[in-house]
């Protein structure tokens, strides 16, 4: 079976949010953000540490109780970004016997 995410719901978060300020992009405008970028961090990991910050500062909250899957058990937020290894080869590699490629 499927473990479920614990954690805030996203719709929890945003009837939150929306009975505070109206509306998400509202919340938005007050941050000096673009109007979906409360939208866009509550989607997306990963999208805007700071972002996700002020969403908790505003629920009275630690972001890592909201989304413990977006945080290690220490606090620091977990990396998004893929490990990318190149696969091709260096410039070097391609005359190792003096030959041109």
């Amino acid at each position: 079976m499927a473990r479920k995410p614990l954690g805030m719901h996203v719709e929890d978060i945003k009837s939150s949010l929306r009975k505070k300020w109206g509306s998400l992009s509202a919340l938005s405008r007050h941050l000096g953000r673009n109007p979906n970028a409360v939208t866009q961090a509550l989607g997306t990991p990963g999208y805007s540490m700071p972002l996700e910050q002020a969403i908790a500062d505003e629920l009275g909250r630690e972001p890592s109780d909201i989304w413990p899957d977006r945080y290690h058990m220490d606090g620091t937020p977990v990396s998004f970004r893929a490990e990318r290894t190149p696969t091709a080869l260096t410039g070097g590699a391609h005359r190792q016997n003096e030959v041109a490629a």
